[in-house]
C-alpha cells in the first residue's frame, strides 16, 4: 500500500470515529467545529475590513459633485452642501438647483428632486416618521418624494437627503457642476491605529484558540482508549497519529464550511 493510500485510509477512519463515537464524540466534533468556525469567521471579517473601507470611500467619492469650473448648460446644476446635528446624529444633505432639464442625478437616484421635494435615506425616512424626528421635520422643510438607493449611501444607518431648492440659488451656492464623481481627501491610516487593530484581532483570537483546545480535549479519555486499542491490534505510531488527526479534521472541516456564511452575514449587516 503506497503512502498516499495509507494517509487517506487513516484519515477516513479517524473521521468515522469522530461521527460514530457516541455522544461524547459528537460533542467534541461540534465544539471543535464551533471554535474553528468562530476563528475563521473572525479572520475573514478582518480581511474584509480594507475592502469595506475602500467600498465606502468609493461610494462617498462617486456622489460628490465635481468642484471643477463648469459652464452653465442643460447638464449643469448649482448645489449647496448642508449638515446639521440632531440629537448627537449628523444629518447631511445637498440642495440642488438644475440649470436645465438634463442635469444628472446623484448615485442612488434616477433624477434630481423637484423644487421643494427631497429624497432621503431609509434610516432618515424611519427617523422622520417616528415621534423622535418631530423637531427634525421642522429643520427639513421639504416633502419626501423618493428614497436614496444603496449606491448613494456609505452605510445602512446613514442619515442623508437630497433636496430641490424651492428658491433660486446664487452666491450662496457652493458651486456649479455638471457631473458627479469628485474626489475627497482621506488621511492615511496611522501606524498606531493599525497596531491597535492587529492587537484587537490577536486578543479576539486567543479565547477562540483556548476554546478549540478545550473542545479537542473533551472526551479525551475515550479517544485515548480507542487509540490504545488500535495500537494493540497492530497499528503503528504514525498510523495512530493520522487517525487522531482525522478525528480533529472532521470538526475543522465542518467549521470551515460554516464560517463563510457567518462572515458574509456579518459583512452584509455593515455594508449596503
Amino acid at each position: 500500500m503506497n503512502r498516499g493510500t495509507a494517509w487517506t485510509r487513516d484519515l477516513t477512519l479517524g473521521v468515522r470515529f469522530a461521527v460514530t463515537g457516541g455522544r461524547r464524540g459528537w460533542t467534541r466534533t461540534v465544539l471543535t467545529a464551533v471554535g474553528v468556525g468562530l476563528g475563521v469567521s473572525l479572520l475573514l471579517f478582518a480581511a474584509s475590513v480594507p475592502s469595506l473601507l475602500q467600498g465606502r470611500d468609493t461610494r462617498a467619492s462617486a456622489r460628490l459633485a465635481d468642484l471643477s469650473e463648469a459652464k452653465r448648460s442643460g447638464h449643469s446644476f448649482l448645489f449647496v452642501r448642508t449638515s446639521t446635528l440632531y440629537r448627537e446624529d449628523t444629518v447631511s444633505g445637498v440642495v440642488f438647483q438644475p440649470d436645465g432639464d438634463r442635469a444628472p442625478a446623484p448615485p442612488g437616484l434616477t433624477e434630481l428632486p423637484a423644487p421643494g421635494e427631497m429624497a432621503v435615506s431609509p434610516a432618515l425616512a424611519v427617523l422622520l416618521d417616528s415621534p423622535r424626528g418631530e423637531l427634525l421635520r421642522d429643520r427639513l422643510p421639504y416633502k419626501v418624494g423618493a428614497t436614496i438607493g444603496d449606491r448613494g449611501l456609505t452605510g445602512p444607518a446613514e442619515l442623508r437627503y437630497y433636496a430641490g431648492s424651492p428658491t433660486p440659488l446664487d452666491e450662496s451656492a457652493d458651486g456649479r457642476s455638471d457631473h458627479f464623481g469628485g474626489t475627497q481627501e482621506r488621511d492615511p491610516m496611522s501606524a498606531v491605529l493599525l497596531l491597535i487593530i492587529v492587537m484587537a484581532c490577536v486578543a479576539l483570537l486567543l479565547p477562540v484558540a483556548v476554546f478549540i483546545g478545550t473542545a479537542v480535549r473533551f472526551g479525551g479519555e475515550q479517544r485515548d482508549r480507542r487509540l490504545a486499542a488500535l495500537r494493540l491490534v497492530g497499528a503503528d505510531q504514525a498510523m495512530t497519529r493520522r487517525i487522531a488527526a482525522g478525528e480533529s479534521l472532521c470538526g475543522a472541516l465542518l467549521g470551515l464550511a460554516a464560517a463563510p456564511g457567518c462572515s458574509r452575514s456579518c459583512v452584509d449587516s455593515r455594508a449596503p
